[in-house]
C-alpha cells in the first residue's frame, strides 16, 4: 500500500500529461481583438503593454487546481495580464463546458478562446501545467512544473 501512496503522491507533484493531440504551428498575433471564453474581447494592443502570463490549464490536473489562485492574485498587478487556456480546448472541449470549470475553480482571469498558437505560433504542451511568459509579444519563458506565487513574481520581473 505504501507503494501506491507513494505513486499516487509522485503523481499528483509532477505535471499531468496527454500526448494524444494533433500539434499544429501558428505565427504572430494575427487577431485584433481575441476572443473570451467568458464572453467579450480582448485588444491585442493592451498584450503588447503588458507581461502576458499564459496558464494552459486542465480540470483533470490537480496541480493546475492548487494554482488557479496564484493565477488570480497575479493578474492584480498593474503590469501584468494573466491570460488562461484550458488544455482541452486544443481539440474537444466547447465553450460552453470551459465556462462551466472557470466557475466551478473561481478563475478570475480572461480564458482564451482564440487558440494561443495563432497568436503565439506555440505548440500544445506536452504537459500540464505549463504558463508561457510573454514580453513584447515573444515567449521568453516557459514553465513547465507547477507554480507558486512566488515563482510567477519571479518569472514576471524582466
Amino acid at each position: 500500500i505504501m507503494r501506491v501512496l507513494f505513486f499516487l503522491a509522485a503523481l499528483v507533484l509532477v505535471s499531468c500529461s496527454k500526448e494524444d493531440i494533433e500539434i499544429s504551428q501558428g505565427g504572430g498575433l494575427s487577431s485584433e481583438i481575441l476572443e473570451i471564453s467568458q464572453g467579450g474581447g480582448l485588444s491585442s494592443e493592451i498584450l503588447k503593454e503588458k507581461i502576458v502570463v499564459l496558464n494552459i490549464w486542465a480540470d483533470w490536473c490537480p496541480p493546475c487546481i492548487v494554482e488557479m489562485p496564484y493565477f488570480n492574485k497575479l493578474n492584480n498587478k498593474e503590469d501584468v495580464i494573466v491570460l488562461g487556456f484550458h488544455f482541452d480546448q486544443f481539440d474537444v472541449l466547447e465553450t460552453r463546458e470551459v465556462n462551466k470549470l472557470i466557475a466551478k475553480f473561481n478563475v478570475e482571469f480572461k480564458n482564451l478562446k482564440t487558440d494561443p498558437r495563432d497568436i503565439w505560433g506555440i505548440e500544445i504542451p506536452i504537459h500540464v501545467p505549463t504558463t508561457y511568459i510573454i514580453k513584447n509579444n515573444k515567449v521568453v519563458e516557459t514553465l513547465i512544473t507547477p507554480q507558486t506565487y512566488e515563482s510567477l513574481i519571479e518569472a514576471t520581473e524582466i
